[in-house]
């Protein structure tokens, strides 16, 4: 008994030693040098394992797991629905709304007839919401798609069938606001919402010739600065004679290094595609049924049938996550000196920002929509005297290990592409992942082209 007691108390005595014969102020340092030193080996044992890249045009095999499913258990399984998936009845408004190319009597947000379609605006806006997410919906109509209601923009949210006790609740919705698109033979889950929903909305969209020169899919947690989206990026792409979009095969978004999946896509959170491209991966996704993270699943089509599209790619200034890590402290969204402003994330700064995305907290998306206006973002105020907060320990701890290069968390999304994802064509375009033509240079950030 007392060798088993000395036995155990072999891993105390050798912790204990050292505290007895340093002082506490070295053992500190210590401490901190393991952690440090632990940090660098598991960043450096990632860092320097290369994935096995899958075969030009060749999608790479996976299972992943979304909320909980193996995709390969749904595609196996029966698919039985929860609860009756009935047809989501017409809804004309009580009243047309406020903003140009809304519909005062379309039947679940469509607009069919004639008038709705001489109306239509060249870009519709649409975010993929929950059926269950009403506050979110009010949350984003009140600030963004309110503010930027003079744009030539058709704004939507795209919901799934709740279930036949939620029917009258998304009727009295759309009855005021007209703005709803029902799935209404989708089962509302997260699986679903995370993998097919996007299709199906394409599809929704182009069997019922509801085109648009641009369509661009949000997330619910996104604030859109639609005003600096318009004037970057989609008006300088349309011919001011006809209304047309003057490129075609084009996706603007933000290039995403998936490490898990060995695949390059169009960050989830925001993308735009031409209308062709639309059609395209509706056609697409007829043929190869593919079930996926809704993002990868446009890459994967495109991989399968050998099809490439021009990428007009976001700065990381442009698009973002919010940190509020990042921020001042002093309850603005603005962000602290040393800010790095083309990172992944961080707080706003300057004038680019368009899309900001991981505003989960209703809180901290109306702090964030308060620093915009109907002109776009508003000046960035200048620093308190003294330059203010440098930042809270987490952000300072980010900092030093960017400086020392030992860390990609700061680091713009299409800088961590490997260089094996990169080729260049014989007229100097570089192509991602053989499926995304971004152009001249590597950043793909092309500059627009005004077409009369």
């Amino acid at each position: 008994m007392v060798a088993s007691k000395a036995y155990l108390s072999l891993p105390i005595a050798a912790w204990e030693t050292p505290k007895r014969n340093f002082p506490r102020k070295f053992h500190r340092l210590l401490v901190i040098g393991l952690i440090a030193a632990a940090f660098v080996t598991v960043h450096l044992m990632v860092k320097l394992t290369t994935p096995t890249h899958h075969a030009p045009f060749t999608a790479p095999d996976m299972d992943p797991e979304i909320h909980g499913t193996y995709v390969s258990s749904y595609i196996a399984g029966p698919r039985v629905p929860a609860y009756p998936l009935h047809r989501f009845p017409e809804t004309p408004m009580v009243a047309p709304p406020d903003r140009p190319g809304s519909y005062s009597d379309g039947t679940n947000g469509d607009g069919d007839d004639a008038d709705e379609q001489r109306r239509r605006n060249p870009w519709l806006a649409a975010v993929i919401s929950s059926a269950f997410d009403a506050d979110r919906r009010m949350l984003i109509r009140s600030t963004w798609m309110r503010t930027y209601k003079d744009l030539p923009m058709d704004t939507r949210f795209v919901v799934s069938n709740p279930g036949p006790q939620w029917t009258e609740v998304l009727r009295a919705e759309n009855r005021t606001f007209g703005d709803l698109i029902v799935l209404d033979h989708l089962q509302e889950d997260d699986f679903t919402a995370n993998t097919i929903k996007t299709l199906e909305f394409y599809k929704h969209l182009v069997r019922r010739g509801l085109r648009y020169e641009y369509v661009s899919k949000l997330d619910s947690d996104l604030f859109l600065n639609a005003r600096g989206f318009w004037d970057r990026y989609l008006r300088p792409r349309l011919s001011l004679r006809t209304g047309e979009a003057t490129v075609e095969r084009t996706a603007i978004g933000e290039l995403y290094y998936g490490r898990f999946n060995d695949l390059t896509f169009l960050h989830g959170s925001m993308y735009t595609y031409t209308w062709d491209v639309v059609e395209e991966l509706v056609e697409l996704q007829e043929r190869y049924h593919v079930v996926a993270g809704e993002d990868v699943a446009m890459a994967l089509l495109l991989l399968r049938a050998r099809r490439a599209v021009n990428v007009v790619n976001f700065l990381g200034s442009e698009k973002f996550d919010y940190y509020e890590e990042d921020s001042r402290g002093d309850g603005t969204p603005w962000a602290r000196a040393g800010t790095h402003p083309n990172a992944t994330k961080h707080a706003l700064w300057g004038p680019d920002p368009i899309a900001i995305h991981d505003l989960k907290d209703p809180a901290v998306y109306l702090r964030v929509a308060s620093a915009f206006d109907e002109r776009g973002i508003r000046p960035t105020p200048p620093l308190p005297r003294g330059g203010g907060r440098r930042g809270s320990f987490v952000m300072l701890w980010l900092d030093f290990w960017h400086a020392v290069g030992a860390t990609t968390y700061l680091t713009p999304r299409v800088e961590r592409i490997p260089a094996y994802f990169w080729s260049r064509r014989d007229n100097g375009d570089w192509m991602c992942d053989d499926i995304w033509n971004v152009g001249k240079t590597r950043t793909g950030h092309q500059p627009p082209r005004k077409v009369w």
